[in-house]
């Protein structure tokens, strides 16, 4: 299904929801579509929405320091932890947290890194507000909050003007696991999830579905949303895990 196509020039859209991935395998999908996109071979931008089991990622220039603990608060043993190639500082990734990756070039846009990091929190902040939930911007640091409370977090990377990375919303998410670090390098930093906010279950796809049109509208670009593309993006993720 796809929605109108943009009337600006601007490149499309392909857009699927991939259900829980490994962080580690979502991480080796995007830099195999970004590869695709920076050489050309790839004509659209991707959004890729999905969540992970636990893991704990930091920025390129994120401290060690601000990771209090790796011990799963809810057992298990220790988590993850990845250093990556995105802005920012600690981040812990889980069950019931959105993820969506952007792969975009803005080669065809502003070529504004801080533009692209605009635009995702104005989709997050259109569909909390379509809950009478006023979501803010704080000066200086990417994400979202809640009054005092963090809901979205935000990291992008770019090389050759284009991205990879994006961000996270808490929509279900065990926030125990937030006492593990200071959030994105934050001492004290409060945590909330869309379902404490509305006092009533989300599903994570049904979020991903109801951004749709709204990525569409902020990002001004023709989007396409269907099964086939959710397996032909699995189908490059499993190609990368059989050639390890």
């Amino acid at each position: 299904m796809s929605d109108p196509p943009a009337k600006n020039g601007y490149p499309g859209i392909c857009a699927g929801y991939l259900g829980q991935m490994l962080f580690e395998r979502a991480w080796e999908l995007q830099k195999n579509i970004w590869e695709e996109r920076a050489e050309g071979r790839l004509r659209e931008d991707t959004f890729l929405f999905m969540e992970h089991e636990p893991v704990i990622t930091l920025g390129a220039g994120g401290a060690e320091g601000n990771i209090l603990s790796r011990e799963s608060p809810a057992g298990g043993g220790e988590i993850p932890l990845f250093r990556i190639n995105r802005g920012g500082e600690v981040t812990f990734h889980g069950p019931g947290q959105l993820m969506m990756y952007a792969i975009c070039d803005l080669k065809d846009r502003e070529r504004d890194v801080h533009t692209h990091c605009r635009r995702l929190e104005e989709v997050f902040l259109r569909y909390l507000a379509g809950f009478d939930i006023a979501a803010r911007r704080r000066e200086g640091m990417p994400g979202l909050w809640v009054d005092e409370e963090k809901i979205l977090s935000l990291g992008v990377g770019a090389r050759r003007w284009v991205t990879i990375h994006g961000v996270a919303f808490n929509i279900s998410t065990d926030l125990r696991f937030f006492e593990m670090i200071h959030p994105c390098g934050e001492v004290g930093a409060q945590v909330t999830t869309l379902e404490q906010l509305l006092g009533s279950p989300c599903h994570l796809d049904e979020v991903a579905e109801s951004l749709r049109p709204i990525v569409a509208d902020v990002f001004e670009q023709e989007i396409s949303w269907s099964g086939e593309i959710t397996c032909r993006f699995s189908s490059l993720a499993r190609a990368k895990d059989e050639s390890a």
